[in-house]
């Protein structure tokens, strides 16, 4: 086979050590049930680390963690299991045979679930997490620090919430409180949910926290930056607030809000110095062009923050002056990670929840794309009746290569990286080479399609046949949800039920891996 240095003509940036492993470019959303065509609730995020870093999909039997097991992370936190995990499914980094158990992100090989990064629990509690929020204030984390040595840290947040709590609130007051007892590791957004409440949550201190329940009339985004405002600590049945979130901002000097009222603006407070990134840009733009900034420079937080205090200072649900120009389906929720510069060659996988209220085994669908999502296909899956995956999508491989000579052999590509010279770490121009058994991988086929087309030699007419592929693959997901449906409605029990929904993601994940592995192949040669 040829390799990718015929066909690429740019050059991509990479940082080829990732010895601590934020999620530093990933990008969330959320849109309530009051704004979606099926009146569903939908949130996703991209976890983004790194071009060509292996992403698994995995199911974890219920009891894959007994009552009574300290569970030890990557970075120092321990928790001791309360009673035996619940079954979920979770996105996770490679530790599998074929790099002998080690975790890519701390080397150990210690029994763990790396860099889970989402997915959903058999009794329907949903989290997605490692949506790192960079720029906390320096003069609150002096105050409040974070806990580097054995606070929790953003990373093992969903396999210790997916395996303890049975509702949203279980896990909404199961982090907090592990939040106030050892602190956190860093800074995070994340997305706690059920089919009766969603709520999120967000900290940039050590102990400090704000969580709120979403309303149905919600629409926000969180680019690695904050996206909590005007908050008033008062409305108690749909915030949670750290006992001094106020005093610490008042100790560090940067409070903003009324004390008297018990109202803070988290973000003036906490976040003094934040200005809105390109892509608050962006998915404001996907939200509503005719009604958002024209530039980034004009964006001021008023344009993007949630509140629950109006005008005249009176607790109302949560908002933000964002208005969606139409309702949401789920091909508008895709489509958030088809605009470039949020589906990106960073994306390691790209994941959509669709949660509807009624209380049933289907009332969570899951969303899951691998690599960028720009070039990708979202499949469906009912999460809780989900009992295994497709082979590709949990295989393990050998981490991509970076080398100085070109290879005579293999799928690669041009890149600079960083390499230990004479003691000190220095960019040297090289070559990513992918895992030879690449198309057997379901991340690793989305790697080398999306290589190919940010940065390889392709002519447009080539480039359009990709996106008109995808586009036919979508639509074959979104048809697989509707089989998808009527299987599980035709189902006599629930066994039954989940043997159709299993193998019918299944099926709809290997049709989309395997035009993808010809898509690539016929690329290349």
């Amino acid at each position: 086979m040829k390799s990718f240095k015929t066909i690429v003509a740019l050059m991509l940036a990479l940082v080829l050590c990732l010895s601590t492993c934020s999620a530093f470019a990933c990008t969330a959303m959320y849109v309530g049930a009051g704004l979606t065509a099926d009146g569903t609730t939908m949130f996703g995020r991209s976890e983004d680390i790194s071009n060509s870093y292996n992403k698994t999909m995995q199911y974890n039997p219920a009891g894959t963690y007994k009552a009574g097991e300290v569970y030890t992370g990557c970075y120092g936190f321990t928790y001791t299991f309360t009673h035996d995990s619940y079954a979920f499914n979770s996105m996770s980094d490679d530790n599998g045979a074929a790099v002998a158990n080690e975790c890519p992100d701390c080397g150990g090989t210690h029994k763990h679930n790396p860099y889970g990064a989402a997915g959903t629990n058999e009794k329907g509690v949903t989290v997605t997490a490692t949506e790192t929020l960079s720029g906390g204030s320096k003069l609150i984390k002096a105050v409040d620090p974070f806990n580097k040595e054995t606070g929790i840290e953003e990373a093992e947040i969903p396999t210790v919430l997916l395996s303890e709590a049975a509702t949203a609130k279980e896990a909404v007051d199961l982090l907090l409180s592990i939040y106030a007892n050892v602190g956190a590791q860093g800074g995070s957004g994340i997305f706690i949910a059920d089919n009766t409440e969603t709520w999120y949550v967000e900290n940039v201190s050590g102990k400090q926290y704000i969580a709120i329940k979403c309303s149905d009339n919600l629409v926000f985004a969180v680019p690695n930056q904050s996206a909590i405002g005007l908050i008033d600590l008062d409305d108690k049945e749909n915030v949670i607030a750290s006992e001094k979130l106020i005093a610490v901002a008042k100790e560090a000097g940067t409070f903003v809000g009324d004390e008297a009222a018990n109202t803070i603006d988290f973000i003036a407070s906490y976040l003094p110095d934040q200005v809105a990134n390109n892509r608050y840009f962006l998915a404001l733009q996907h939200f509503n062009a005719a009604k958002a900034p024209a530039t980034l420079e004009e964006i001021v937080e008023t344009d993007y923050a949630i509140s629950n205090v109006d005008a005249e200072g009176n607790i109302v649900p949560f908002y933000t002056n964002i208005e969606l120009d139409h309702a949401f389906a789920i091909a508008d929720v895709v489509g958030y990670w088809n605009i470039a510069g949020i589906g990106s060659t960073s994306n390691l996988d790209c994941h959509i929840f669709q949660i509807s209220k009624e209380d049933a085994a289907t009332d969570t669908v899951e969303w899951i794309a691998m690599d960028h999502g720009c070039y990708n296909a979202f499949v469906p899956y009912y999460p809780m009746l989900t009992t295994d995956f497709y082979a590709p999508y949990k295989l393990s491989t050998a981490p991509a290569s970076f080398v100085t000579e070109e290879p005579a052999e293999g799928l690669y590509y041009a890149t600079t990286g960083r390499k230990y010279v004479d003691g000190q770490r220095v960019n040297v121009e090289g070559f990513k080479v992918l895992p030879a058994n690449w198309a057997d991988s379901y991340y690793w086929t989305f790697d080398a399609l999306s290589n190919l087309m940010e940065f390889g030699n392709l002519t447009d007419d080539q480039k359009a046949a990709v996106n008109a592929k995808m586009d036919e693959l979508q639509n074959d997901c979104y048809a697989a949800y509707g089989e998808l449906q009527t299987a599980v409605a035709a189902a006599a029990d629930n066994a039954a039920a989940a043997k159709a929904a299993t193998e019918i993601s299944a099926k709809t994940a290997e049709k989309v891996h395997t035009a993808v592995v010809e898509l690539v192949n016929g690329l290349v040669k």
